[in-house]
């Protein structure tokens, strides 16, 4: 056998490093126009933009938050209710995110709310839902009011939308369990549905540095598969009428395009609807690729390409249902009974947070409440999720009823402590960063005006609730942070010390 010399290895192209998308998506070539910008677009990184808490503030508000600390922001032009961030930032550390007062995107990730359009008092289902951006977009979006059902198979992603809703004070989400393709039928019919499918990634995954595996053909044929079964279960579960979303991250045709005009094929009740995105340079959909022909109406899609953009790679469709009668009919016919109302004893419970923090009389207007152990949970009074798949979580914890004091819980401060008229702490800044990295604080005595002995508080910054901590009554007077361990970012974690306040 012959030996290799050093030319011969020269003469071998070197394996193409794994994320470089120059190497992966050159089939895209005569799609993109400018090559070289395509490729520079997908590796950038992409700057988060913050999806304002509409519950607690303003955009215009947020913004302003944004630059008294120095974090220059602008809104994002094409959609409402979205701040974009420095492409060096790392918002996710800013007080604001941490007081729950916003939810981080991408701003590619926004499309698909904003194409679904949900409307307060609407029901409306995220049938792949983890890691839950998107139906906290929703819930928020719904103004905390109607029903949001974040489904997705995986129960161990679930953690991250149980930990949304807590941050975010949202009473409208309810998360469960089951394959979305076979979701029940009888858990509808849905205002809107979201089909946010799994896929390959490829519009975004370059950006994130992670190494991109191409697919092989079994895998991409299963993959398309699995996104063709979500988008029919979706067409059944939205009522006559009613909207469905279907997104991907993905640039590929066969995960896109395909996917919508096999699917409608089957079906002469839906069609893609044209959309309207002023201020975001999005492309439509093809409707020709390598020989194959689609429906003219996937035309009415939208694809993101990043050069264009200055997004992730992204597609979206809006896929609205005629009205008429609805051949499916497994319908729900009741709320969930597990919400029918508060068990004995919590009416007390409520009543001695309302006297404790000086809330307004109709402070718990509009909610339901039930006892989960030793917590009381919160939901919105027209909160009705079916109860099969059976919930995993709802709504928030509100209070912890152990003890000598009543003990809101950081959610519950959060959503309440805004109108709080007692037992509250207006904090300055430093104090606010302490407090958020659990520190002690050593409140100024004018701080302590509607605060009568020792027990639980709220405190604020800019009026706006931060959320719980024990004032202990020593000498002088100490303030103890309660603000979750897990919201803390590691590098910001500090052993608890003493912050005192200017003199």
């Amino acid at each position: 056998m012959a030996t290799a010399t050093r030319a011969d290895a020269r003469s071998v192209p070197a394996k193409p490093p794994a994320s470089d998308p120059a190497a992966h998506l050159g089939r895209y070539a005569d799609l993109v126009g400018d090559w070289d910008a395509f490729v520079a677009a997908m590796q950038a990184p992409k700057p988060a933009c913050a999806v304002v808490n509409r519950n607690r503030l303003c955009r215009d508000a947020l913004a302003a938050l944004c630059r008294a600390d120095g974090i220059p922001v602008a809104a994002v032009a094409w959609t409402t209710g979205a701040i974009a961030t420095p492409p060096d930032a790392r918002p996710g550390r800013w007080w604001p995110h941490q007081a729950g007062l916003f939810q981080l995107q991408e701003e590619a990730s926004l499309l698909p709310v904003h194409l679904l359009a949900p409307q307060p008092g609407e029901t409306v289902l995220d049938l792949c839902a983890a890691p839950g951006g998107k139906a906290a977009q929703i819930a928020m979006a719904l103004g905390n009011a109607g029903t949001v059902i974040a489904n997705d198979k995986n129960a161990g992603r679930l953690a991250a939308i149980r930990d949304k809703m807590k941050r975010l004070g949202l009473l409208n989400l309810t998360t469960t369990v089951h394959d979305g393709a076979d979701f029940p039928l009888a858990a509808g019919p849905f205002d809107r549905v979201l089909v946010d499918a799994p896929c390959s990634a490829e519009g975004t995954q370059f950006a994130q540095g992670a190494a991109f595996v191409a697919q092989s053909k079994e895998f991409a044929h299963k993959l398309q598969g699995q996104q063709r079964a979500l988008l029919r279960r979706a067409l059944r579960l939205v009522r006559p009428g009613g909207r469905v979303v279907y997104a991907t991250c993905s640039l590929a045709p066969e995960e896109n395009e395909a996917v919508l005009d096999a699917v409608l094929a089957e079906r002469d009740d839906v069609a893609v609807r044209p959309v309207a995105l002023p201020g975001l340079a999005a492309d439509a959909g093809l409707t020709h690729w390598q020989g194959r022909t689609f429906r003219p109406d996937v035309a009415n899609a939208v694809r993101l390409w990043p050069h264009r953009t200055g997004t992730g790679g992204f597609f979206a469709a809006v896929l609205e249902r005629a009205g008429g009668p609805d051949p499916d009919a497994e319908r729900r016919v009741a709320p969930d009974p597990a919400n029918a109302g508060p068990d004995a004893g919590i009416g007390d419970h409520l009543a001695t947070l309302r006297r404790h923090f000086g809330l307004p009389g109709d402070a718990f207007t509009g909610l339901r409440f039930h006892a989960r152990g030793d917590e009381i949970h919160a939901t919105h009074a027209g909160h009705a999720p079916w109860p099969h798949p059976r919930p995993q979580s709802s709504g928030i914890p509100l209070i912890k009823r152990a003890g000598h004091w009543p003990k809101p819980t950081t959610p519950a401060a959060m959503l309440l402590g805004d109108a709080a008229t007692r037992h509250v702490i207006e904090l300055d800044r430093d104090q606010r960063d302490a407090y958020q990295r659990r520190a002690a604080i050593v409140p100024a005595p004018a701080q302590l005006n509607t605060c009568t002995g020792r027990g639980y508080v709220i405190v604020r910054y800019a009026g706006l609730a931060l959320g719980a901590a024990f004032l202990a009554r020593r000498d002088p007077p100490e303030l103890r942070s309660e603000f979750p361990r897990i919201w803390v970012p590691e590098s910001q974690r500090t052993t608890e010390r003493t912050t005192r306040s200017p003199a």
